[in-house]
């Protein structure tokens, strides 16, 4: 699944000379907590996110620091402060280094683009414009999209037993050797052994995760621990 297949491609977005009371507005009417900032030809140039706007003079949130941390404090960075929190504009306020991906770009990439900078949505480009949004809401959906469709017709027992044990053999933590399994009209039992209770509660997962899967009875039990002497 690719980013384009997720995306929201109806995206709410400002130019650089948006006033910092019209995005403040524009993220609360379309309940949203970022807009990208494009120019004039929709490329884009930076994002304000509701961090962003956490720290300003109009609601006296400026950030503060101890006395005794002000007077060692960098001027640049404190300079960089106060536009933050003063800037009228998009331009002064939103940050440059933007987080983004391509629309080709798998799914799994885009989760993990979110997970490692700890943001709630990406923007989606396409030779530099932003053509989508991809929000942590966005792959929920989508994820509820998926189990839903995945309601089909009932496998018959030897097919659902092949789907079954191709995903166990690709498991490079499972010693798949040491596992048994009967299928009969959706009912799964696992028997045999595996090292740890993650090892064990990761195999009933793999298995209730398998289309055409209605119930797992786990008699799956673990290896003796060897102690050395």
């Amino acid at each position: 699944m690719e980013a384009q297949d997720v995306m929201t491609r109806d995206v709410v977005a400002v130019g650089p000379d948006t006033t910092v009371g019209e995005i403040a507005a524009i993220l609360v009417r379309h309940r949203i907590s970022a807009v990208p900032v494009v120019s004039g030809d929709q490329q884009l140039i930076g994002i304000v996110t509701q961090t962003d706007l956490a720290h300003r003079s109009e609601t006296g949130t400026e950030k503060r620091r101890k006395w005794w941390l002000e007077a060692f404090a960098d001027p640049d960075a404190k300079a960089r402060e106060y536009v933050k929190s003063h800037g009228l504009k998009a331009q002064d306020i939103m940050s440059r280094h933007v987080v983004s991906v391509q629309q080709s770009d798998n799914l799994a990439d885009v989760a993990d683009a979110l997970d490692t900078h700890r943001i709630r949505q990406v923007p989606v480009v396409s030779k530099g414009k932003v053509v989508g949004m991809i929000s942590r809401a966005d792959i929920v959906r989508k994820l509820a999209e998926t189990r839903a469709a995945g309601t089909g017709a009932q496998p018959d027992n030897g097919t659902l037993q092949k789907a079954i044990w191709k995903e166990i053999k690709a498991q490079s933590w499972l010693k798949s050797a040491f596992v048994n399994l009967a299928v009969k009209d959706g009912v799964v039992e696992l028997w045999g052994a595996v090292d740890s209770d993650e090892q064990r509660q990761a195999l009933r997962v793999l298995v209730e995760g398998i289309p055409g899967v209605r119930r797992v009875e786990d008699n799956v039990g673990l290896f003796p621990k060897v102690v050395g002497v």
